[in-house]
């Protein structure tokens, strides 16, 4: 039943946040036929994710937060509009190349975590204004609507997922029978958007229109996490008090501690938040679990030291890269909250709470902005990882062999390209033809992993420069790169060149090429005038099981030596290979 509480959604909200929902499924099918149909607007991206950002986001933060349809402070969120326009063409923009109108890059799922996160925390603002009629300044209003969010959204979620699962249940029951019709109506987009949102609308009416649910969930989730809360208190208390014993190098090592200690900081200050939210009252916990509590969050500085001091040893050593640059950011936030939060714990004591709480108003504010920036042209994080790149490789701390060309091209969208454009028309390219090569053949590329060939195969030097062959010296016969063409070898299309080795034993094959992120060398050799691929050579261990590890780690070397045996067996040095052959050299051989 309704709960007739006096701030219940009145009918024309109810109404109009539905007819809102069914406006916004409407929008996205129109988008979604767009694409179907080709229409000029889903050629460009930068239109195509602006107008998706706008669609999606500006209703759902009416959704959310709308109190009164009526209220002229509806009319406030509309300036998000033009934002939201800007935010997503730019998102667009640098993911749309010239060579790539369809590129996929992992940009978008950032976009939407970080503005999604923002948008949240505005919404909580307007809520409260709607309601006080105010700006909020108060906290314990804020953390309401944010409890009252998160269940609604949760809920809604799992609404719509048995709403669908009932429908597509009842559709397989149907055709199980011979009547597809329901399979395929509910496979068409023009039945999906319409019907979802339609769903979603009355569903989020209904779930706003029974607080009194939202408020059993929420104490259970406060007394589930005010039982949890001690643990993380000890957890992270235990770790700093061992670190002096063990040391951080292993924190260093593992590479992933620093990460897991993030996530108890931020489950610590979330857990604490949700439980001493009240500032007048008595205390949740006896007083030494209290200063236990207290303890551990003071000593959270100490966390975030740690983590940034690993973050800036990998930035240090491997220069920045867009998930580094993230955590970065991520780092920084956080440890805004856990100084502040020592710090004020340290300074007022027993009026901390109070304190904490203004803090967090601010705070979140603060997060909000900066999730907006970082996702606009004033502060976009692909460009400055590309130019720190391309510093580091002209200040000489990165070498020219060892410049991540591709992860500029493909992993750094239009920022990274352009980026590798400026960086082959400079005067340091010219120096460095190699490297220039690399560069050009990267932009020629329209995918990271595309079969088509980067040079012209019918010039046999330009195939040739796409193997680096060893011993110095040595390079590879014409027959074999014309085998190479003829079989549209890897090697071919990728700006990195294929090791490429000279056996110089009695061995049935003479050349080992190894393709790109690959240990197994393909082995070329040739029987009667005639070159072929004998099969692939693969590491099987070492002699002494005590170095397998070792022979994982170094190159094979040119001195294979066939091992006597039924068993096609070589070993260079303690390394022992495998020869596993190709069907088309069994073939053969059974010919003979």
């Amino acid at each position: 039943m309704d709960d007739n509480r006096p701030n219940a959604l009145d009918k024309a909200t109810s109404t109009g946040l539905i007819l809102l929902a069914v406006m916004q499924g409407v929008a996205l099918l129109a988008l979604h036929l767009a694409i179907d149909h080709e229409h000029w607007v889903t050629a460009d991206l930068r239109w195509l994710k602006a107008l998706y950002t706008v669609t999606l986001a500006l209703p759902a933060f009416y959704l959310i937060s709308m109190e009164r349809l009526h209220d002229r402070l509806n009319f406030l969120p509309l300036l998000l509009a033009p934002l939201l326009f800007w935010l997503g063409w730019h998102l667009g923009w640098a993911e749309q190349t010239p060579e790539q109108p369809w590129a996929r890059h992992q940009f978008t799922f950032a976009f939407c975590v970080a503005l999604g996160v923002a948008l949240f925390i505005l919404a909580l603002f307007f809520r409260s204004s709607a309601v006080s009629r105010t700006w909020p300044t108060a906290y314990s209003p804020l953390l309401n609507y944010s409890w009252e969010f998160v269940l609604t959204l949760a809920q809604l979620a799992l609404f719509i997922g048995v709403f669908w699962g009932l429908l597509w249940l009842g559709a397989a029951l149907f055709a199980a029978i011979g009547l597809g019709f329901f399979e395929t109506l509910f496979s068409e987009p023009m039945f999906i958007y319409p019907a979802t949102w339609l769903v979603m609308g009355l569903t989020l009416v209904m779930i706003r229109n029974r607080f009194r649910l939202i408020q059993s969930v929420r104490q259970m989730g406060e007394a589930l996490i005010k039982a949890l809360l001690p643990l993380v208190a000890l957890i992270i208390l235990l770790f700093f008090a061992v670190l002096p014993f063990t040391g951080v190098q292993p924190v260093w090592d593992t590479g992933s501690a620093s990460s897991i200690l993030m996530a108890l900081m931020l489950t610590l200050l979330l857990f604490f938040n949700v439980v001493f939210h009240q500032t007048h009252g008595p205390s949740p916990y006896p007083t030494w679990l209290r200063r236990v509590i207290l303890l551990a969050v003071v000593l959270l500085p100490v966390g975030s030291v740690l983590a940034a001091w690993a973050l800036w040893l990998r930035i240090d050593q491997y220069g920045l890269s867009l998930d580094r640059l993230w955590a970065a950011l991520l780092q920084a936030l956080t440890a805004a909250f856990t100084l502040s939060y020592s710090v004020l714990l340290l300074w007022r004591r027993r009026a901390a709470l109070p304190a904490l709480q203004r803090a967090n108003v601010g705070l979140a504010l603060l997060v909000a902005i900066v999730l907006i920036v970082v996702n606009t042209p004033l502060a976009d994080m692909r460009q400055w990882v590309a130019e720190h790149q391309v510093k580091r490789l002209l200040d000489g701390r990165t070498t020219a062999e060892a410049f991540d060309v591709d992860y500029l091209r493909f992993q750094l969208g239009q920022p990274g390209a352009l980026a590798l454009q400026t960086l082959v028309e400079s005067e340091f390219s010219q120096s460095q033809p190699e490297l220039a090569r690399r560069i050009e053949l990267s932009l020629k590329q329209t995918e990271r992993w595309s079969q088509e060939p980067l040079v012209d195969t019918q010039e046999l030097n330009d195939v040739a420069q796409q193997f680096k062959a060893s011993p110095n010296g040595a390079s590879l016969p014409e027959p074999l790169l014309n085998l190479l063409v003829e079989q549209n070898s890897t090697c071919l299309s990728q700006t990195e060149p294929c090791q490429t080795l000279q056996v110089s034993s009695d061995t049935p094959f003479q050349w080992l090429i190894f393709e790109p992120y690959s240990a197994v060398g393909n082995a070329y050799g040739e029987r009667d005038g005639n070159w072929l691929l004998f099969g692939h050579l693969m590491l099987l261990g070492a002699t002494q099981a005590q170095d397998d590890q070792t022979c994982q780690t170094i190159p094979t070397t040119d001195d294979l030596e066939r091992i006597t045996g039924p068993a096609d067996v070589y070993r260079s040095g303690s390394c022992l290979y495998n020869l596993r052959p190709t069907i088309e050299n069994a073939r053969q051989q059974l010919s003979f």
